[in-house]
Parts: structure tokens; sequence; C-alpha cells
């Protein structure tokens, strides 16, 4: 007979952590500046969902969002995308540094080189644009990216960080290929279905009901999902790969090291040629697989994981604060950007209060969940 500790012990994993959390925390501020950011932008509504330590604290809907809401979130999408091939990483069915000459052997000879780790990072040498196949609904992923592979390159695979779609599509093809899976069966069986997502597709602008299964999904920002689903995402990650929510809570979704590997800053030391409005606004940034890692304005504080997308919506994790987050509207994230950073930051004034105070030094601060912080920096070989 197995130990009682050990059968017990998913359960204990999946319950959140009470302890650190401010009792009595006064939300007023963060209501108040959510219902104005939907009225002074005229939005059909927002929607705001906050962990603290692991423990949910706040669930909010603004104007005529609800549980039922489902939005294109753009390049939120990237982080979501990346958690798939991330699982075939550990599968051993690809490998960070696997390259598409490996499984596109007919690929152009500039293009054999570049790794999954640059494809996913914005750093393969490939353009960075949206334009062309990956937003064409009549084609197929494999069909797109061979034609994307076809086309130019505008610099030496890993030398530059160019910001856009297509590397990422080519990515999802190589998936394909690896594993004789479409993409679709792939995103079902290793995200959808493990984490309980039942909201969460490619269908982008559609309103048709349940689960749409496009042909050529664009991966780097075709998904359409609800703050319930977008929220478990969050909290899988800010619990270091540990799923929180759902039949399978308290399983291990990614090994710690996975979750290392995809937050390592593997910009660093490339050229910054096409970079999107708001992080050029930064003094420093970084960029993992699927996601940016910015900087904070708190001295002494790890950076923070997010992925916003063209429309606003973004999903973020604050280390130091201890804080997982979804911030929900469909709107432009050039406006909506500064919105996100300000409700972000009066959350973890509440959350967090000692950082804010001179007479309380780092040590007072709540620690985060075992182990979770950006990583910056990367060794000059990815980690398979």
């Amino acid at each position: 007979m197995r130990p009682l500790l050990a059968l017990l012990a998913p359960l204990l994993l999946a319950l959140p952590t009470a302890a650190q959390t401010p009792a009595k925390v006064d939300f007023s501020v963060v209501d108040a500046r959510m219902q104005s950011l939907v009225a002074r932008y005229r939005l059909d509504g927002a929607s705001l969902w906050v962990s603290h330590n692991g423990q949910p604290v706040l669930t909010r809907h603004y104007g005529g969002y609800s549980d039922a809401t489902r939005i294109p979130i753009a390049s939120a999408s990237k982080w979501v995308s990346a958690l798939v091939l991330a699982r075939l990483v550990e599968r051993g069915t690809l490998r960070w540094d696997s390259t598409v000459g490996e499984w596109w052997p007919t690929a152009p000879a500039d293009k054999r080189a570049v790794t999954l780790a640059q494809l996913f990072s914005h750093t393969s040498g490939l353009p960075g644009d949206e334009s062309g196949c990956i937003a064409n609904a009549l084609t197929t992923l494999q069909a797109c990216s061979s034609q994307i592979l076809a086309g130019p390159m505008i610099a030496a695979p890993g030398s530059t960080f160019a910001y856009g779609g297509l590397s990422m599509q080519v990515a999802a093809a190589m998936a394909e290929r690896a594993t004789g899976l479409g993409w679709d069966v792939l995103f079902a069986r290793e995200l959808t279905t493990p984490l309980a997502l039942t909201a969460t597709d490619f269908g982008l602008n559609s309103t048709a009901p349940g689960l749409v299964v496009v042909p050529n999904p664009r991966i780097a920002g075709g998904i359409r999902s609800t703050l319930a689903d977008y929220r478990k995402l969050m909290a899988m990650w800010h619990a270091d790969g540990v799923i929180r929510e759902g039949p399978n809570a308290g399983q291990r979704y990614l090994a710690v090291a996975t979750i290392r590997a995809m937050q390592r800053d593997h910009a660093e030391g490339t050229v910054k040629q096409d970079v999107p409005p708001v992080p050029q606004e930064l003094s420093a940034w970084g960029y993992g697989f699927g996601h940016w890692i910015l900087p904070t304005s708190r001295a002494g504080a790890p950076v923070v994981e997010s992925s916003p997308g063209a429309f606003g919506f973004q999903g973020w994790v604050d280390g130091a604060a201890g804080i997982a987050g979804v911030f929900m509207v469909q709107d432009a994230n050039t406006r909506m950007a500064p919105e996100a950073e300000a409700v972000q930051a009066d959350l973890a004034r509440l959350l967090d209060p000692p950082r804010f105070t001179q007479s309380a030094g780092p040590a007072a601060s709540p620690p985060p969940l075992p182990g979770h912080q950006a990583v910056r920096g990367r060794p000059r070989n990815h980690a398979k």
C-alpha cells in the first residue's frame, strides 16, 4: 500500500497557498481603474483575473463581459503555441536545437541551419512581419511554411531579433512533420486536453461555438480564448509547470528545466531590427520562447513575463510580487499597454506592500512560488 502522504501529494499540490496574501485587500482602486478604461475607450467590456502566491484573489468582469466572453488574443497566442512545442521537446520528438533541415531537407540552403529555438524567439533570420500566407485560410500550414521558406532571409540565423509570425508558422509545420499529426491534433493532445481548456482554438474572429479547426492556423496570433481558459495557463506557469485547476490539478505539465529554458532571454546579444512599439519604449527587455521578459520599475524586483496581444489582451507573471494575472480587453495594445501596466502596479502595491515602503527591505516581501523567476542571459547552446 502506498504511504498516505504519497497518495495525498497531488491534492496538496493543487491546493492554493493560503499564506502571504494580505487579509481583506480592498480592490476598489483596481475596480475603478478598470471601469474607467471601459468607459473612456467605449469598450464592450473587460475582465481581470489575479492570483497571489498561487491563491486566486480576484476575478472581475466589467461592462458587457462575462465568463462566456471569448475574444481574439492576437500575439498572446505566442506563449500558448510555445507550450505545445515545449511538450514535444519533453517527449523527445523535437529538440530546441532541431533544425529546419532535419525535417525539411528540401528547404533552401540558407534556412536549413535555423533551429526551433530561433524560430520561436524571433531570431531565425526570417523577416519580422505578418504578411503573406499566414492569414490565408484557404491554404494549409505545410503549404504556407513552404512558401515562407522559399522567401528571403534578412540576416544570419541567431544574429538578429525581428518580431513576427513567419518563423513560428514554420516551427509548427516542423512539429507536424516530426509527429505525423496535424497542428489541431497536437494542440488538443498537448494543451487543451491536459489543461482542460474548453474555449481556446485558432478561430480568431470566428463567432462559431465550440472548437474550430483551421487548416492554416495562425500560430503566432490566431487564438481566441476566455478569461477562464487563459488563467489556467498563467496559474500553471507561475506554479513552475504544475497544473492548478481542472481534473489534472496537481499533475506536472512541464518540467522545471523546460520552463527555465523557455524563460531565458534568447534575444540577448542580437541586433534588434524589428521590435513592436511598446518594448521599444523600455530601456531593457528580453524575449523567451513566445513571451516578453520586461523590466519593472521596482528596485530589486525580478522582471515581469508577459505576452501582450495587438488588441490589448495579456497574461503576465510578476515573480517578485508573487502575482499571476490576465488582463482581458479588445481594443489596441498601444492604448491598453499603459492601462495594463497601471493595473499591474496597483495590484503589486496592494498585494506586495513591503516592496513599496522605505522601511521594509526586499527580504520582507512575500516569496514567489518555489524557484520562479524569469532567467536573464542564456548559454550559447540552447537547452535541449
